[in-house]
């Protein structure tokens, strides 16, 4: 009784048979309209800080002050990092390294942790052991080596890249966003910060804030693999399976590139009722068991999925 009494002191009552004037009918309307109004201007604002950002870096990436590690003593291989030399440290790094980049996370993890009390300050013992705990999905310990590495060696981007993974795995997007701008800030030719960046939109649902950073990274590198990839799973959420379908197919995958592009190649082949390529594709996915796609996604589902697509072949 308390609640009826104070809405209708200020004018507004619950039920839609209020009685209101015509005039506070009309007020009301306009009150409606001027929201309404205010939050497109919030997102229209929030798209164009983005779009002169945006165009702030690709100018600064036209001749970028690279910021990168001496590659005579340290160099990265297809992930983990490496040492040149014959010392104890650069000795073990590199036999963890090369482990790492087998998928044996745990043998790595054991001989860097076993060397790390002997060089704490060692960047590539605290990257790598980063990377051996983001691969065991031990989020914590992980995050915990990254920033090591950060402070040890702060000019190196792909550390930034490496803990703005976390937060977002860790639903901190804002706190991701501001971490790879961080990388960007280093190397602002670091391609997969943009794709980065464009994913945190994309899960979102803001796929055209999405496509403006996957086509950043097509305007300094015009074929990158994971550009592309970016500009076909907005196809895919469109559902325009077939245009997905030919940019995927036109993806170069010889190099390096981001392995969930098996996945919507097969589920928009799938899509479409081409249920042999969809197999193909989910059988490719399935040998790259390493990649980061399975740290978030369940095998699994891609088996049954595989399954499924067999049972409609035959």
């Amino acid at each position: 009784m308390g609640t009826d009494k104070n809405i209708s002191h200020y004018g507004f009552n619950a039920s839609p048979n209020s009685g209101l004037s015509f005039s506070g009918k009309i007020a009301r309307i306009i009150l409606l309209i001027l929201l309404f109004q205010f939050t497109i201007s919030l997102q229209a604002g929030e798209i164009w800080k983005e779009v002169r950002y945006l165009n702030d870096l690709l100018r600064i990436a036209e001749n970028p002050p690279v910021e990168e590690l001496p590659t005579e003593k340290i160099y990265l291989g297809k992930e983990a990092l490496f040492c040149t030399g014959e010392e104890k440290v650069a000795v073990e790094n590199n036999r963890a390294a090369r482990l790492l980049e087998e998928g044996k996370y745990e043998e790595a993890r054991e001989i860097l942790n076993n060397a790390l009390p002997h060089a704490a300050l060692f960047f590539p013992f605290r990257y790598n052991l980063g990377l051996c705990y983001l691969h065991l999905d031990d989020l914590k310990m992980a995050h915990l080596h990254f920033t090591k590495a950060q402070q040890v060696v702060p000019q190196f981007p792909k550390t930034y890249l490496q803990l703005g993974y976390i937060y977002e795995r860790w639903n901190r997007d804002s706190e991701a966003v501001e971490t790879f701008r961080e990388a960007l800030r280093r190397n602002a030719r670091e391609l997969d910060t943009f794709i980065l960046i464009g994913d945190i939109f994309f899960k979102r649902h803001q796929l055209e804030m999405a496509q403006k950073y996957y086509d950043a990274s097509l305007t300094l590198q015009r074929r990158f693999p994971n550009g592309l990839l970016g500009r076909a799973k907005i196809q895919f959420m469109r559902k325009r399976y077939l245009q997905a379908l030919n940019l995927l197919k036109a993806i170069d995958t010889k190099g390096d590139y981001d392995k969930s592009l098996h996945y919507y190649y097969g589920e928009a082949a799938f899509k479409l009722r081409d249920y042999k390529t969809a197999a193909e594709q989910y059988e490719i996915l399935l040998k790259n068991r390493t990649s980061r796609f399975f740290l978030t996604n369940s095998s699994r589902l891609i088996e049954h999925k595989l399954n499924l697509s067999r049972q409609f072949i035959q």
